[in-house]
């Protein structure tokens, strides 16, 4: 089925005299295919309406550490993080609703190697030959301080907590620990975190805490009892309440399931 991008949050882009006649001989998809397979440092996917992935490029498969092939018929939420993945799939729905693009947003990106990235990412809608709205389709670039578009201020700041978290997630974490690491009161603290990463800082340090067990469950000989103990919990019943509460299942139960799965 055709698709296109009709609505944007931008001006209009020129069409040049020819564009559509030469465009429409071509086969389909091969210009944005190839082109994007050919960018290392730029993330490119295609969703559908139900923003599951269709296509992601090689950058994007070798970022997260998995081949192209196991993100087809996967969300968000099966890729990242819980609370990032729920921001990314907020914007798809705003998409959605509104018909129209999210051009040049910053958000954060866990790698599944470790560590975060910051990125400048566009989602536009995709239309088919009908009108009818079938999907999203998006792109994501890499910013720091040495590119042509650095990190500002209040993002390097959120950075360095958010390395910080995932580099002690081992150890018992506060919020006030993470306002003094940032040298900021816990108000301003929580605001943005909520303002760049739609959660709140306590519920971030959880989340962290249960990706880490849940990597650990299923790639570690480790027991429930140890995983918990190197997560910084000392009883074994609140780290099984605090996973049941983010992963709907307990660490048992998690790890029989996806242990059993191709």
């Amino acid at each position: 089925m055709p698709i296109n991008t009709e609505e944007s949050t931008s001006a209009e882009a020129p069409v040049f005299p020819g564009f559509e006649a030469f465009v429409s001989t071509l086969r389909p998809g091969q210009i944005a295919l190839g082109l994007f397979e050919a960018l290392p440092d730029v993330l490119f996917w295609i969703k559908d309406r139900q923003s599951r992935f269709v296509f992601v490029n090689l950058a994007f498969s070798d970022l997260i550490r998995r081949k192209p092939h196991e993100f087809i018929g996967k969300t968000d939420t099966d890729i990242f993080p819980p609370e990032i993945a729920r921001t990314f799939l907020q914007d798809d729905q705003v998409v959605f609703e509104t018909r129209k693009s999210i051009l040049n947003k910053m958000e954060l990106v866990t790698r599944r190697a470790g560590g975060i990235e910051w990125r400048m990412t566009s989602k536009v809608p995709l239309f088919s030959a009908e009108g009818e709205l079938v999907g999203t389709s998006g792109i994501s670039r890499r910013l720091d301080q040495r590119e042509g578009h650095p990190l500002p201020a209040p993002y390097r700041a959120l950075s360095r907590l958010v390395e910080f978290v995932h580099d002690n997630v081992d150890q018992t974490l506060s919020v006030d620990e993470l306002a003094r690491q940032a040298g900021m009161s816990i108000s301003t603290l929580e605001r943005r975190f909520r303002t760049h990463l739609g959660t709140s800082p306590k519920r971030f340090i959880l989340h962290a805490k249960i990706a880490a067990a849940c990597d650990r469950l299923l790639n570690t000989p480790m027991s429930v009892g140890e995983i918990a103990e190197s997560l910084g919990y000392h009883e074994h019943a609140s780290f099984t309440r605090a996973f049941t509460s983010v992963m709907h299942m307990s660490p048992t139960a998690y790890r029989k399931y996806y242990q059993l799965r191709p």
